[in-house]
């Protein structure tokens, strides 16, 4: 039974370890999509950025630049020959090529912490286009094929997204780049798209938080359930085990032990009397003209005299004395720590019992009797089987000689002795 118990525990185990990492992958596996889907949006964005600023540099390109005019403390373009030009109502103007009016939306964007844009090359001709470590390394890689290069940096002053791709030569950029030795169609730089994501960091801890919780929160319910119904399961099962365990050593109609058990308590306390000095004793019991009972009255009134009859009996017995039902209307008594004159006062009380209770139990109009024969355990018995063989030669004799009487055979040589009722 503790075994039976232990593995039901173990597999408890088993099946709470399995279904707590199964669901522990999925909610890891959710965490995971979640944040892969946010580097493919924060990719996605980057491109974005990346294609309008592409544009805005074509489209000024394709004019030539853009001419603004110059207000006080504004710089001319040092890289461009003859950047400014006189209007005709005297104010002078001054060329924006694509270059600087991508690094001047870049500033102004930076301002506004929305994102920053950078143009750089392998080879510039601005010092303020000089590549970075990550740009570098992307520029390094547009030479052998790549298309862009995508970092997510976490450093102090916040996470960034980095987003390069290759800037590649237009007709419209050779009037600046071609005298670098430029074609159209090469990649002559990149640029670069920075932006912070700390908020939408915050964001996404916050999601896989509440993700972790309600994993937690459905393991441990699940788990809850998983015990509690493997607790009912055991019960149940204890509960069948305990039913079957008394279907298998009681007798159904009498409810007292039934003849395997009684045999195997038997055999135990003979064991026992030849291991050390003891007595034992042995009682056999049959009900006296029991087929009238039947034929007169039914065969439920004959199992109900055969319950009452175990109730009386076994009421009387000490604990430790062994009673139940041989079979059909016999019954077995085994009493342990007995000598001949015990045996004797027990067997007659039985019948006197008997005849004094059992017909009013069972409703019957005239009285109902039992004989009894009995032995003592010798020490030349081989077996439970000689002593029960002489218990049953008493029985016998009993019924010989009158019914209702008690016939002990107390001497392995001697003949039964014989009590009839007072």
């Amino acid at each position: 039974m503790h075994g039976e118990k232990n593995i039901l525990r173990r597999y408890l185990l088993f099946i709470c370890l399995v279904v707590g990492l199964c669901l522990s992958a999925m909610f890891m596996a959710l965490a995971l999509r979640n944040t892969n889907l946010l580097h493919k949006q924060l990719l996605t964005q980057s491109r974005a950025y990346f294609k309008s600023i592409v544009l805005t540099r074509r489209w000024s390109a394709e004019h030539g630049g853009v001419y603004v005019i110059k207000r006080p403390g504004m710089e001319s373009n040092p890289y461009l020959e003859n950047p400014d030009i006189a209007a005709a109502d005297g104010r002078t103007l001054t060329l924006k090529n694509p270059a600087l009016m991508t690094r001047e939306i870049s500033e102004i964007a930076g301002e506004n912490d929305l994102y920053t844009f950078h143009i750089t090359s392998l080879n510039p001709l601005n010092p303020n286009n000089v590549p970075d470590p990550f740009e570098t390394e992307a520029l390094h890689s547009f030479e052998t094929g790549l298309r862009e290069s995508f970092v997510i940096e976490d450093k102090d002053q916040g996470a960034r997204v980095r987003f390069i791709a290759p800037l590649l030569v237009e007709q419209a950029c050779l009037p600046c780049h071609a005298k670098q030795g430029y074609a159209v169609g090469q990649v002559r730089g990149g640029i670069s798209v920075s932006f912070g994501i700390d908020e939408m960091n915050r964001s996404m801890r916050q999601n896989n938080q509440v993700i972790i919780a309600l994993g937690i929160v459905t393991v441990g319910l699940l788990l809850l359930s998983l015990w509690l119904f493997f607790r009912q399961m055991q019960r149940r099962l204890d509960k069948a085990q305990a039913l079957l365990r008394e279907m298998a050593t009681v007798d159904s109609l009498t409810c007292v032990a039934n003849r395997a058990t009684i045999m195997a308590r038997f055999s135990e306390g003979f064991a026992r009397q030849h291991r050390q000095v003891a007595s034992l004793g042995c009682l056999m019991i049959d009900v006296d003209l029991f087929k009238l009972v039947n034929d007169r009255f039914g065969h439920q009134k004959g199992d109900a005299a055969l319950k009452e009859l175990a109730a009386i009996v076994s009421g009387s017995l000490r604990p430790y004395d062994t009673f139940g039902r041989y079979g059909g209307e016999e019954f077995l008594m085994v009493l342990d720590g007995v000598d001949a004159k015990r045996l004797a006062e027990v067997a007659e009380r039985t019948r006197t019992l008997v005849e004094q209770k059992l017909s009013a139990a069972c409703g019957l109009p005239s009285p109902l009797t039992i004989s009894l024969g009995g032995t003592l355990v010798f020490r030349g018995d081989q077996g439970i089987d000689d002593v029960i063989r002489r218990a049953d030669q008493a029985l016998y004799l009993a019924k010989d000689r009158g019914r209702n009487r008690v016939e002990l055979i107390l001497d392995e040589e001697s003949e039964p002795v014989g009590a009839s009722p007072c």
